[in-house]
């Protein structure tokens, strides 16, 4: 391995004051200028010798091999030199800038100032070879810091190829498992002619499960392709690190670029059979057809289509009649609408159930085959059929607008009755909104006033699991039921209503009503749309203010609205941060302004016991 010594760093010229020319006699002139030019000179051979031994280093070109370590030093020595030569520069300037004018003195010899030229000059070729070198050794210094990294990343790599590496032995093994499908689909390659159709049929029940594995082989390799090798303990230097990680990451797409591959051969495999199974379906198909057509066109030629069609004319005729009854649906009590749209759904359904058995009977393919016949069969026979018979097509599209017709009112029949579920719905939740308000203001008379409602769920909530079943739901308002005054008795639900409002609560497959679904159905919310004030009492003028609302707050509404002195609708909130007070929901000026909105249950759209929703600030 070539050994590089770093050039000896050079020192700054030191050159000597000279004393003023016009003090100095003939001689001394003579004398000051003989020294400085050998000063110069000194300075110029020195720097030629340092010179001379750096330019030693440009060898290291001829000696390849270099290890790292010594590219380092030579490096080292390449700043080195690069400072000598920048301060030979600097210090040979300045010498001469200031020593040049003792040889323009008068009575200096001609030789003497040809020697001080000659030295000038020298020490311009000392640096222009100085610089040549430089740059030389400079580049051979590169060349040598390339050629040591391509060494180290050359040994990395083949530190990073294990011989059982995961990544190459699961690619390995999944071209094994595809090259084994390959071979096995052979024979259905090409038209498949006078080849076996048990023994075809067996070959590619064998190839069921080696493409399956072949595909789980591909899948797991790819995983395998994905792990980074250097979390492995293999050590990487530093200065090859970003080399190495990319060449990782070209190794692993190369891999993955070979399973896509071996997943587009697997998919080939599996088309050969797939078309193989195809053409054999097909030939037999034709083979059949060919065989039912004309008995099926001659056995429908021989039936009575108007009597086979009577049981599906009268189907649809008693649901016409039926969806007549229900041309005023809307002026409807809903028990009736309810009840005549499930009779009209039983005959539109026996209707289609009695078309499908005609369209059968356009079509008896079943009676004239013994195996299942395939859709594609069904429906070439259909289109012979009806190309023939092109009656029986007009009498099919007839029935089938009329149902069509019958299952549009049977539409409509169901989203009035959702309407009028929800409106009567909507009175049973105004009925226990204002049952919810008597509960309130028991509570304050016990000391209690102004309960979350969070507390108010955990109070019905008696088995404490975090939900309210049925009979915990039902049982809260039987005990809130003797609390009604006779002014309230006509708000008070059936145990039918409180039934059905608990189940509109429910999500999905809920048996139980979650605190969010007590929330909709038994809490009240409003909005703050115009900055306002809560007060301690319902009257404003004689009210504490207790603080400031701001526009997008959400109070949750714990009783009211009542109408003050004034003629102003307030209603008693608490607000998130615990505040509790009364605040103005419209003014008298205003009635007009009130808003309805929609809670927390928008099917509803009521958060209000008088069936509206206030906006808190309105003005």
């Amino acid at each position: 391995m070539t050994q590089v010594t770093a050039p000896t760093p050079h020192a700054p010229t030191r050159f000597h004051p000279c004393r003023p020319v016009m003090a100095l006699s003939q001689e001394e002139k003579h004398e000051r200028a003989s020294r400085s030019l050998e000063e110069l000179e000194e300075v110029i051979e020195t720097f030629r010798k340092r010179s001379q031994e750096f330019q030693e280093l440009k060898k290291v070109r001829e000696k390849p091999g270099m290890a790292a370590s010594e590219v380092k030093r030579l490096e080292s020595g390449v700043e080195d030199f690069q400072e000598t030569f920048k301060q030979f520069g600097l210090d040979v300037k300045d010498y001469i800038s200031k020593h040049a004018p003792h040889f323009a003195a008068l009575g200096l010899s001609l030789d003497l100032r040809r020697s001080w030229l000659d030295a000038v000059n020298k020490s311009g070729e000392q640096r222009k070879e100085a610089g040549e070198a430089l740059e030389a050794v400079r580049a051979a210094c590169r060349n040598a810091k390339e050629t040591a990294k391509k060494e180290l990343l050359r040994a990395a790599k083949v530190r990073l190829h294990l011989e059982e590496d995961p990544g190459e032995m699961a690619v390995s093994k999944a071209r094994e498992l595809v090259e084994m499908c390959e071979d096995k689909v052979e024979p259905f390659i090409g038209i498949p002619q006078n080849k076996d159709e048990n023994e075809m049929d067996w070959i590619a029940k064998e190839l069921e499960p080696m493409i399956a594995e072949a595909e789980e082989g591909i899948q797991a390799a790819f995983t395998q392709t994905q792990e980074h090798p250097l979390k492995m303990e293999v050590e990487i230097e530093e200065e090859i690190r970003e080399e190495i990680n990319e060449y990782l990451k070209d190794e692993a797409k190369r891999l993955q670029m070979a399973l896509g591959q071996f997943g587009r051969r697997t998919g080939r495999v599996k088309n050969l059979v797939a078309n193989y199974q195809r053409d054999v379906q097909k030939a037999k198909s034709k083979e059949l057809l060919d065989e039912l057509k004309p008995q099926i066109l001659e056995a429908v030629k021989a039936l009575n289509v108007e009597e086979a069609s009577a049981e599906v004319s009268e189907a649809i005729k008693e649901a016409e009649v039926l969806s007549e009854k229900v041309r005023s649906m809307a002026l409807m009590p809903a028990e009736e609408l309810q009840a005549i749209a499930k009779e009209m759904d039983a005959k539109v359904a026996e209707a289609a159930s009695s078309l499908e058995a005609f369209q059968d009977q356009l079509c008896p393919i079943e009676e004239h085959t013994v195996e299942e016949v395939d859709d594609y069969v069904k429906q070439v026979l259909r289109k012979h059929i009806f190309s023939e018979m092109k009656g029986f097509q007009a009498k099919l599209d007839f029935f089938q607008v009329r149902l069509k017709r019958l299952r549009g009112i049977l539409e409509r029949c169901a989203q009035q009755i959702k309407s009028q579920d929800v409106f009567r719905l909507k009175k049973v939740r105004t009925k226990v909104l204002a049952m919810m308000d008597v509960f309130r203001e028991d509570q304050a008379d016990k000391g209690l006033e102004g309960l979350p409602s969070k507390d108010v769920f955990r109070m019905l909530d008696k088995d404490e699991d975090g939900v309210l079943n049925r009979e915990e739901f039902l049982g809260f308002f039987e005990d809130v039921f003797p609390l009604l005054q006779d002014k309230y008795q006509q708000l008070q639900p059936s145990t039918e209503e409180l039934e059905s409002l608990f189940e509109f609560g429910l999500k999905n497959d809920e048996t139980s009503l979650s605190f969010d679904g007590f929330e909709r159905l038994l809490i009240r919310f409003m909005q703050v749309v115009q900055t306002t004030t809560m007060t301690k009492n319902v009257a404003i003028t004689a009210g504490e203010v207790i603080r400031s609302l701001k526009p997008g707050e959400l109070l949750e509404v714990l009783g009211g609205p009542q109408t003050n002195s004034a003629q102003l609708r307030r209603v008693f909130c608490r607000a998130k941060d615990g505040a509790i007070g009364w605040v103005t929901v419209t003014s008298n000026a205003a009635r007009s302004a009130k808003r309805p909105t929609r809670n927390t249950a928008p099917s509803l759209g009521v958060t209000g016991a008088d069936g509206w929703s206030w906006m808190v600030g309105v003005r």
